[in-house]
């Protein structure tokens, strides 16, 4: 694990919520996009929850792994949302356009309510 960066994976009402903490930039993306990954595969349909309550800050690499994550998890047919921004994180988002891409919420139980409930046969 980078050093100043952590994260944890809980599951929650069927959606796996990734908690991340520290700094996301070039030091720690790879790490993040590892966690990302694991958070998608462990749901299927992939339903996560990114709660980013932790991060006061993102880069462009940061942003370039949740941006893969995203369309990973729709790709496969499933969804991946933020929340809790850190309001320097949701500046980056909207200078940048990406506050229309992702879905975004201010606690996790409204993420985990806003996600698609899968479909059971």
């Amino acid at each position: 694990m980078q050093p100043g960066f952590s994260w944890v994976i809980t599951p929650s009402r069927g959606a796996a919520v990734l908690t991340l903490s520290g700094e996301l930039d070039i030091a720690t993306a790879p790490e993040c996009g590892r966690c990302l990954t694991e958070a998608i595969a462990s749901t299927q349909p992939a339903r996560v929850v990114v709660d980013m309550k932790g991060v006061e800050f993102c880069d462009s690499s940061g942003l370039s792994v949740l941006v893969t994550a995203l369309s990973g998890a729709e790709a496969s047919g499933g969804d991946l949302v933020l929340c809790e921004l850190h309001p320097r994180v949701q500046r980056v988002l909207d200078v940048t356009g990406l506050s229309r891409r992702f879905r975004s919420y201010g606690t996790v139980q409204e993420a985990i309510a806003a996600l698609p409930r899968p479909i059971t046969s």
